[in-house]
């Protein structure tokens, strides 16, 4: 088996005759133009003509990125199998039917699908719409965790009876969502060390022989959130942390880098090349800007999400408290309430339950996936004297309602009982 990576999360794995993509994102901004790619893809359009399958470890835009899968150029999507793990609302899945790719294979737990006489694949779905893919042959096994923050020692054992021995372990290594407020060093710093740690506990758990590094290669591209690049962990500090506390061996790969388990490979060229652009990047150059929103046009939005709202989750809406937003546009405090949809308010941003651009909160208003944007993109500050629960609230009913998951009596008393078991130790949160 030959694995090519390809950039952040996405690689290639060629065995027999099978070429399989891993969530090709290859360029473009994504998360409301909050992140880019650290480095440049080398791995282009055209060399789709060889692809045989895509896997989609989930629909965030840096795995599921439908600009980037419109310019495979139609010729080759008609010869290309599209694996996706089986969901309620099939939105991928459809995606995929309608831009004409040769066949849609649904997976479902527990299934392996037989690629060739020497390749199979199971992939499961783990939280929050993420999913894990394991690539087996008769003499390897290659498990992806991707975003799959596994944690939980009782999760990880059930998902290590259905996968087996590991050979290879792909997983994230940095954080890539907002970390703290710009203050927040030594927070940010704290969360950077706890992903590492989660690594060692994935390693410690399925005892694979090499870690290759992915799915974290991104930085932080907008004037609101350049900040959060300050202590995202870098690959020579990964590459040692891995060496010196998980006594796994490594091997950190940089676009186009081409590996054969369990060949000699020097890590050295591409950790310097990730230095360099991280030299690069932190200069603060072409960050992007804010797109100003007039006022009229974010009170409107306000009040169409909160007539939506009303409208779409009736009763189970009366659970939402007022959630004061500061504008940092406008310089000015303004309500989010049911009963007067988004007004002006007088107040302090110290006292505000989040501060943002009206950009941002338009976003916020106009899609279900907004809130979940925005908490990957950093883009806002939590002020110190307010509760970011109430703001976030708002947001998390057609955020659930995008993801299949229905909002009623069994949703409230399953989110009831999870804040106990949490209270009482007995679950992560």
């Amino acid at each position: 088996m030959e694995i090519e990576f390809v950039n952040h999360s996405s690689f290639v794995v060629r065995h027999d005759n099978v070429v399989l993509m891993i969530d090709p994102w290859l360029e473009g901004r994504v998360f409301n133009n909050g992140w880019e790619l650290l480095a440049k893809t080398t791995f282009g359009f055209d060399d789709f003509s060889t692809v045989t399958h895509i896997w989609f470890s989930h629909e965030h835009p840096d795995h599921f990125f439908p600009p980037n899968i419109a310019r495979i150029p139609e010729e080759y999507r008609k010869r290309i199998t599209v694996l996706f793990q089986v969901t309620a609302d099939k939105r991928v899945v459809n995606h995929c039917k309608k831009v004409g790719f040769k066949e849609v294979i649904e997976m479902h737990p527990d299934e392996h699908i037989q690629l060739s006489s020497d390749l199979k694949v199971m992939c499961e779905h783990y939280q929050e719409g993420d999913s894990w893919i394991v690539f087996k042959t008769k003499d390897l096994t290659v498990f992806n965790t991707n975003d799959c923050g596994i944690r939980d020692k009782n999760d990880a054992l059930k998902i290590q009876k259905k996968v087996g021995k590991v050979d290879v372990l792909l997983t994230q290594f940095s954080y890539a969502y907002w970390a703290g407020n710009r203050e927040d060093v030594t927070y940010r710093r704290k969360v950077a060390d706890e992903k590492l740690e989660g690594l060692k506990f994935q390693v410690e758990m399925f005892q694979p022989k090499l870690i290759i590094p992915i799915a974290s290669f991104i930085w932080f591209c907008h004037e609101e959130n350049f900040y959060l690049n300050d202590e995202v962990n870098r690959p020579q500090k990964v590459y040692d942390f891995i060496v010196n506390q998980t006594g796994a061996k490594s091997i950190m790969m940089y676009p186009g880098d081409r590996y054969t388990p369990y060949q000699e490979y020097n890590s050295d060229s591409a950790i310097q090349r990730y230095n360099d652009d991280f030299v690069r990047i932190l200069k603060g150059e072409n960050l992007v800007k804010t797109v100003p929103v007039s006022e009229a046009e974010m009170l409107a939005q306000g009040k169409d999400f909160i007539d939506n709202l009303k409208g779409n989750f009736g009763i189970w809406t009366k659970f939402l408290s007022p959630a004061r937003i500061w504008i940092t546009d406008f310089n000015r405090a303004y309500e989010l309430s049911l009963e007067n949809g988004l007004v002006q308010a007088d107040d302090i941003e110290e006292r505000c339950d989040a501060s943002l651009s009206a950009e941002s909160l338009v976003f916020n208003f106009k899609f279900p996936w907004g809130n979940d944007t925005l908490g990957i993109n950093g883009r806002y500050q939590r002020p110190k004297g307010g509760n970011y629960s109430r703001f976030y609230n708002f947001f998390r009913y057609n955020q659930l309602k995008s993801r299949g998951i229905k909002v009623g009596v069994g949703y409230f008393t399953g989110m009831a009982i999870r804040k106990v078991l949490v209270k009482a130790g007995l679950q992560k949160i």
